[in-house]
């Protein structure tokens, strides 16, 4: 009898197990945001941040060449007034009319019969010179202090510069500061025309002599440096270039007052002060209004003493508006793509659960 043939037994098929539904919504999440959210947010912030420092630094050098082109125009303009006073106190015509007001102030005083021809004959080269070259007046003054002529016929002529009402007056000192050498003085408060003055004056000497025999003093109309600071060109709304004096008044005017504040409005600031103190430089500060501002900031030399500060500036929130749309932007789009995400790792899940039923079979 043959053996008995043993057959194996098979064991039952065990069905495959499927993976823990709970952990298959994690895994998504976690693939989305290592996968794709982090890398987009590093991406996008170094990105922003990159763009916003070139926004910046493109606004800040802006402001810097604003405030360099200014400085060169107020050195030129000034430059220009002193080029002027040593042409007139030099020149052999000039200086032949100096003389010879002074000899017939002299004689006569000024109705004096000498005295009215020579302003005949010289007064219309003054006047002529003042207007030509911008100025309110030009006066002649003896080593006295009296006013032998002006250009323009205003009250000092006759007048003392050394009694009252101007004694202490920039007039005065314009006076004495250029006995000795050509000066310009500050822009300071002029009693006798009830505001601001400015002057330029040198002595006066006979050829081949030291000793100077008058002093010529040309006063400046204020308004051409004002006019030259308040042109804005590529400052936008906000923008403003201004002067400010030792004293911390200002000597421009200023963009957002309705009438003029020279002399009359203190500008006691972050960028005054570091200006005043000899420094070039460009920050954001708090300016005399109390905005954040974009400040551009150097010393003017006027003269020997003398230093105005140079101001440029501009709202911080319109130089960097740029800036700020930017950073918003992408806030906005950072957060748009939460939805767009989750409506991403839902289809996933989903489609991932479909074939898993339809492979293991639903519970």
């Amino acid at each position: 009898m043959p053996p008995k043939r043993v057959v194996p037994s098979v064991p039952p098929a065990v069905p495959p197990v499927a993976p823990p539904k709970s952990n298959l919504l994690y895994y998504l999440v976690v693939l989305c945001c290592f996968g794709n959210f982090l890398p987009y947010i590093i991406t996008t912030s170094v990105n922003c941040a990159n763009a916003r420092g070139f926004i910046r630094q493109e606004a800040f050098d802006h402001l810097v060449s604003v405030r360099d082109i200014k400085k060169r125009e107020v050195e030129a303009f000034l430059k220009e007034r002193r080029d002027n006073a040593l042409e007139i106190s030099s020149n052999l015509l000039f200086r032949w009319a100096v003389i010879s007001y002074l000899e017939a102030y002299k004689k006569g005083g000024l109705e004096g019969k000498d005295y009215g021809e020579v302003d005949t004959n010289y007064g219309k080269a003054f006047s002529t010179f003042s207007d030509a070259e911008g100025y309110y007046d030009v006066l002649i003054v003896d080593m006295s202090g009296n006013v032998v002529c002006s250009a323009k016929k205003h009250p000092e002529s006759g007048k003392n510069v050394l009694a009252n009402p101007y004694k202490d007056t920039p007039l005065a000192e314009a006076f004495r500061r250029g006995k000795a050498i050509l000066t310009v003085g500050d822009i300071k408060y002029h009693e006798a025309y009830k505001g601001p003055a400015q002057f330029v004056s040198a002595p006066v000497k006979r050829e081949n002599q030291d000793e100077p025999i008058a002093v010529i003093i040309l006063h400046l109309d204020e308004s051409l440096i004002n006019d030259m600071m308040t042109q804005r060109p590529g400052l936008k709304e906000s923008g403003e270039t201004y002067l400010v004096g030792q004293d911390f008044l200002i000597r421009s005017d200023s963009r957002f007052t309705p009438v003029s504040d020279v002399l009359k409005m203190k500008v006691d600031t972050t960028a005054s002060r570091e200006a005043m103190a000899g420094k070039t430089d460009v920050k954001i500060i708090d300016d005399y209004r109390n905005v954040k501002v974009l400040s551009a900031y150097t010393p003017l030399e006027v003269e020997s003493g003398i230093r105005w500060a140079l101001i440029a500036e501009i709202d911080k929130a319109e130089a960097l508006s740029l800036d700020n749309k930017l950073f918003n932007q992408v806030v906005y789009m950072t957060f748009a793509m939460f939805p767009i995400w989750g409506g991403i790792i839902f289809v996933f899940y989903r489609l991932i659960r479909k074939d898993n039923e339809a492979f293991y079979g639903k519970e």
